[in-house]
């Protein structure tokens, strides 16, 4: 019995840890970006950790948050219109996502859990999101390039 309670706890403190040691990540669905650029994400692209939270804030109202492309097994998300959504990334790869208000205007991001396991695919995806944008298509490449 005493092992069995030992092992318990052992499990707890380890769970507690995990949980500890993730972080909170902010994007911003923004009118205006600090670069000037019009209908962005701020940071638009992000390289965080297994287990980190996103929180994508509505600081302009008209706004939302849909992951277009995201890694084998991992939970896809659609927020609404003009509220936060918070998204925990618990699978390793590359997730794309976008405001489908404003996805032909380029608003559009890319996140980066640990590795890049499905980068090629995250590739196809994204020439896939970018074919109709009337503007900011370039964004996407230029977000997929920082993956490390």
């Amino acid at each position: 019995m005493r092992k069995i309670i030992s092992g318990l706890a052992l499990s707890s403190a380890m769970m507690l840890t995990v949980s500890a040691n993730a972080a909170e990540h902010v994007i911003k669905m923004l009118d205006t970006g600090e670069d000037g650029n019009i209908m962005v994400f701020e940071p638009a692209f992000v390289k965080v950790n297994k287990g980190d939270t996103i929180k994508f804030v509505s600081t302009d109202i008209g706004h939302n948050n849909i992951s277009r492309h995201t890694p084998e097994g991992a939970k896809s998300w659609k927020g609404e219109v003009s509220h936060d959504i918070t998204v925990t990334v618990d699978k390793e790869g590359v997730y794309l996502y976008e405001c489908d208000l404003h996805k032909f205007l380029g608003m559009v991001g890319v996140i980066q859990v640990g590795e890049a396991k499905n980068l090629a695919e995250a590739k196809a995806a994204a020439d896939k999101l970018t074919a109709g944008m009337a503007m900011g298509a370039d964004r996407m490449n230029e977000y997929l390039s920082k993956i490390k």
